[in-house]
């Protein structure tokens, strides 16, 4: 028999044995799936979005699989909840509902927007953010070129006239996408509380006093006024910039009446309609 033979029926033989040892391997180490996976997956909005703490929709099927909570999806709301929880074979409970809103409102006479006339990068607010410049406008506000507005699935934020993005809280079902894309974390989640209205900060600025007013007309001070009046004591003033505990809000608005600048507004909830 010629070499080129043998050659040729070694390495068939080799590629046998190595094909008859892995079907062997992958059947003994086989896990198996559980087949309430697949249910469990398609009874989720597929947005993938996190919000539920867990990487990914399956990622939250298995940890339902587990005894996790089947009440952490934002997107899918009570409806996903009852129906997972019917699937599983326990309580929903109630679900958590939160909405997007952008601590920033901007200002008519923006000076961000001046610079950004002799910007040449990608009009993204990622990009924008990464060029290092100078600026005498606010360098913690909403650069308006709206890469939140891009990445929202259900079309809850838009620019408005100042360049600012403003989420619509009756289309904003919570699934956080923007609060990951914003480069000056602006867009925060807040669940919403046993109060109707409650009061909100708008505004990210950090500089100080006069710096601050400069920079912008709809800013925060950082007076702590709004500390000293607050009677839930759920107001605290870090970075120059106060921050309201929403959970502890009782929507008294105290707040908003000694406040010199006008930066806190009142937060409404609003049930997204069918």
């Amino acid at each position: 028999m010629s070499p080129m033979i043998l050659t040729v029926a070694l390495v068939a033989t080799i590629g046998l044995v190595g094909s008859i040892i892995l079907v062997v391997a992958s059947r003994s180490l086989a896990v198996e799936e559980d087949e309430r996976l697949v249910e469990l997956v398609s009874m989720l909005p597929g947005a993938n979005c996190g919000s539920c703490g867990y990487p990914g929709c399956e990622a939250y099927a298995r940890a339902m699989l587990e005894g996790a909570a089947c009440n952490h999806c934002g997107p899918g709301g009570h409806e996903a909840a009852e129906k997972l929880g019917a699937y599983l074979g326990v309580d929903a409970g109630d679900v958590a509902v939160k909405r997007a809103v952008v601590a920033c409102r901007g200002t008519a006479d923006r000076i961000v927007l001046q610079e950004r006339s002799g910007y040449q990068g990608a009009p993204s607010c990622r990009s924008y953010s990464t060029m290092g410049h100078l600026s005498d406008g606010c360098t913690d506000g909403c650069i308006g070129y709206g890469d939140c507005v891009a990445t929202c699935p259900y079309g809850a934020i838009t620019l408005n006239k100042n360049h600012v993005a403003v989420v619509d809280p009756a289309v904003c079902i919570g699934c956080g996408l923007c609060t990951t894309i914003c480069p000056r974390h602006l867009i925060s989640l807040q669940e919403k509380s046993d109060v109707a209205e409650v009061s909100f900060v708008l505004c990210h600025n950090t500089l100080m006093g006069k710096r601050a007013k400069d920079a912008c007309a709809n800013t925060c001070i950082g007076c702590r006024r709004c500390v000293k009046v607050c009677p839930q004591e759920c107001i605290t003033v870090e970075n120059n910039v106060a921050h309201i505990d929403i959970s502890k809000c009782v929507g008294c608005k105290v707040c908003m009446g000694v406040c010199p600048e006008g930066a806190i507004y009142p937060l409404t909830w609003v049930q997204k309609t069918a």
